[in-house]
């Protein structure tokens, strides 16, 4: 019989590690304290995110955290799923075959009247979404001291050690859009709070091993002393120990990187 509550904890413990957070509220105050300044220069939302994440971006857009939007993402593993989502909430969004940051601009114009937003719909994969992002600026004019990013919660770390590896100059605030929190339901895990397009909980697990094994910096992972697409990142032994346990519980499964959204020509794009 397996242990929900283990299980649940185990989640979490990779869940809140995986989702950064570099200030504790989306308010000008908290960016003031964090990098000197009330507003980022740029707030960049990736594509991957679940729908809620998009709410997110558009409130903290209108709260002035930033002074312009860079919608980032184009067809990768998840586009399916997001777009599916999209449409349920709002049947009148047109998403098929389309780039998931075209469809977040829709969606934010529909929903929130966003229109002045940059938006990048090649990348397929979190290396090419900062390098494209960044490509994108660059040919706007605009040369970032500081940004906002906001991803997935599974890929949030992931991403700022990205930025790390690609864009150390950039002062990068973190913010995860949702932390979900797994919580054991009899003979089941189950989420504490519903989020709008949340992933299944079997999804959501293979996500969370799949980003520790990718985060491991060894020779099979994507640090400096493996495949070198991100900068060194610690490893927590509670982490590691979380991880063990769901792979032996056989609760989840590594996400195993797609090789249709990858791009051999480059180091920094071949990210999955």
């Amino acid at each position: 019989m397996k242990d929900w509550q283990r299980a649940a904890s185990a989640a979490n413990i990779i869940g809140y590690f995986l989702a950064r957070r570099d200030i504790d509220e989306l308010s000008q105050e908290a960016m003031q304290a964090q990098i000197g300044q009330p507003q980022a220069d740029v707030l960049i939302a990736f594509g991957g995110m679940i729908p809620h994440g998009c709410d997110i971006v558009a409130r903290s857009f209108q709260r002035g955290l930033a002074k312009r939007l860079l919608l980032v993402g184009g067809i990768g593993h998840t586009t399916e799923v997001v777009r599916a989502a999209y449409k349920d909430r709002v049947p009148e969004l047109d998403v098929e075959g389309r780039a998931e940051a075209d469809i977040m601009a829709d969606y934010l114009k529909l929903c929130y009247g966003i229109e002045d937003v940059l938006i990048e719909n090649r990348s397929t994969n979190c290396g090419n979404n900062v390098t494209y992002a960044l490509g994108v600026l660059k040919e706007n004019g605009i040369a970032p001291k500081s940004v906002l990013i906001m991803q997935d919660a599974t890929m949030q770390l992931r991403m700022a050690a990205t930025f790390q590896k690609v864009a150390p100059d950039i002062q990068v605030v973190n913010y995860a859009p949702y932390r979900p929190a797994v919580i054991s339901k009899g003979w089941q895990l189950g989420y504490l709070m519903d989020y709008w397009g949340m992933w299944s909980m079997e999804h959501y697990l293979s996500l969370l091993l799949g980003e520790v094994e990718r985060l491991r910096d060894d020779a099979n992972g994507y640090g400096p002393n493996g495949a070198d697409y991100l900068a060194h990142v610690d490893l927590p032994t509670k982490v590691e120990t979380a991880a063990r346990f769901l792979r032996e519980s056989g609760l989840g499964t590594v996400r195993t990187a797609n090789p249709l959204y990858g791009d051999a020509t480059s180091k920094a794009v071949r990210i999955a």
